[in-house]
């Protein structure tokens, strides 16, 4: 019997990431349904499922054919859905759904964990034992569990009592820089592979997956394109959230402080690039991971923030800055014992608070779900009650008190 998986969300980071995976693993057959619009389907489709990767080096750019994809739906073609769900030979369903896609609620029109909910009613009715693996492969810390719960709330009650014997979940931590390809891009991708290719995904040269090795049934080979099993996800999303993430938002406060406006530049400032060091040294002790392991991580994390053909705009990270600091920076903060032993962390949260004071100033919004008191405490005249403030609302582990005594204390970020 062939083997089919089918997808949920494809949009370019499934095509550059989890189908990319899929493709070299080999053997499977591929269903995809789209996330908002058909569009893509159709594109798909008219290419016969094949599409472009161009593979954005910091020199010049290497184009891959993608060839797995046999069927491609929109997303509220249910009929397609229930059927592929339901076939016998499917026993994996991965998705990209973005992360407000999980809180999108029960109604099928608009959710995809309540689409696919309704597929596994009918795969439930058409008697199907052999289990199926549901495999989040969002942004998100511990998505399997996120996956599950949203799945669990639009199931009826006949296939909830049936799930926990036929389906696994699955946690996964993503990792690949996928900014919108252009025309441009379009027109190389077209130009080495012969043919006019709609469909095609700009991303970088590294890429991770890892997943947690929980599945009772048939799945690709993943680990021979690349990919991590392992028994337990969680230190690997803290590696990345820590390291990566906690370093890239430093960047975008920091960075624009100091007078730049992308990501390479940033890294390039030597005053800038210092405290990221102290940054990794901060976390990388609050991580359970080999160091060999950790030094090859920060090595290939600088050379992807050097990367100037791919190098992200820091006004577009600095976004969401009162959530990102608290799982990305206040927990290493909290778990090396407090502002005192966490200078670099600090630093990061006093150029956050800088930078929001500079933009409420200026008479620029702040985008962030707490904008409106961000806005509020930013034009406070007094610099303690200004930054207690701001660090109020930050949440999270550590005293505000101690910590904002510790950001008052600290140098602010100049160009190096």
């Amino acid at each position: 019997m062939s083997r089919r998986l089918v997808h949920l969300g494809i949009g370019a980071f499934a095509r550059a990431h989890t189908l990319f995976y899929t493709a070299r693993a080999g053997g499977w057959d591929v269903t995809v349904f789209t996330g908002r619009t058909p569009t893509i389907a159709q594109t798909l489709t008219a290419q016969g499922g094949e599409y472009g990767l161009v593979v954005r080096g910091p020199a010049e750019d290497a184009v891959e054919r993608i060839s797995v994809i046999d069927e491609a739906f929109a997303a509220e073609d249910l009929l397609a859905l229930r059927r592929a769900v339901a076939d016998p030979a499917t026993s994996v369903v991965t998705l990209t759904i973005t992360e407000k896609g999980y809180a999108a609620g029960t109604d099928p029109t608009t959710s995809a964990p309540a689409r696919l909910a309704i597929a596994l009613r009918a795969r439930r009715e058409a008697g199907v034992e052999e289990p199926i693996a549901l495999v989040s492969c969002d942004n998100l810390v511990g998505n399997g569990e996120v996956l599950r719960t949203a799945v669990l709330a639009a199931l009826d009650p006949e296939t909830r009592d049936w799930f926990d014997a036929h389906v696994d979940v699955i946690s996964t931590m993503v990792d690949r820089i996928t900014p919108v390809a252009g025309e441009e891009e379009m027109a190389l991708a077209s130009e080495r592979l012969g043919f006019h290719d709609r469909a095609t995904v700009v991303t970088e040269p590294f890429s991770e997956w890892v997943i947690e090795d929980a599945f009772r049934g048939a799945r690709p080979r993943w680990e021979s394109a690349g990919a991590q099993l392992v028994p337990d996800v969680a230190v690997h999303e803290r590696r990345k959230l820590r390291l990566l993430n906690g370093a890239h938002t430093f960047l975008a406060y920091a960075g624009q402080l100091a007078g730049h406006e992308k990501v390479d530049a940033a890294v390039a400032d030597a005053a800038v690039r210092r405290v990221v060091d102290e940054l990794w040294a901060e976390a990388r002790s609050t991580l359970d991971l080999p160091a060999d392991e950790l030094d090859a991580y920060t090595a290939a994390l600088l050379e992807r923030f050097e990367n100037s053909r791919l190098a992200d705009a820091l006004i577009r990270i600095a976004a969401d800055g009162s959530v990102k600091l608290a799982v990305r920076i206040l927990p290493v903060i909290a778990e090396r014992g407090g502002p005192a032993q966490a200078p670099a962390g600090v630093a990061a949260v006093r150029a956050w608070t800088d930078w929001v004071t500079d933009q409420v100033r200026a008479g620029h919004r702040v985008a962030d779900p707490q904008g409106e008191k961000i806005a509020a405490a930013a034009v406070l005249a007094e610099d303690a009650e200004r930054v207690r403030a701001l660090v109020d609302l930050l949440g999270g582990p550590v005293d505000a008190e101690e910590l904002s005594a510790a950001v008052l204390a600290a140098e602010p970020v100049t160009a190096g």
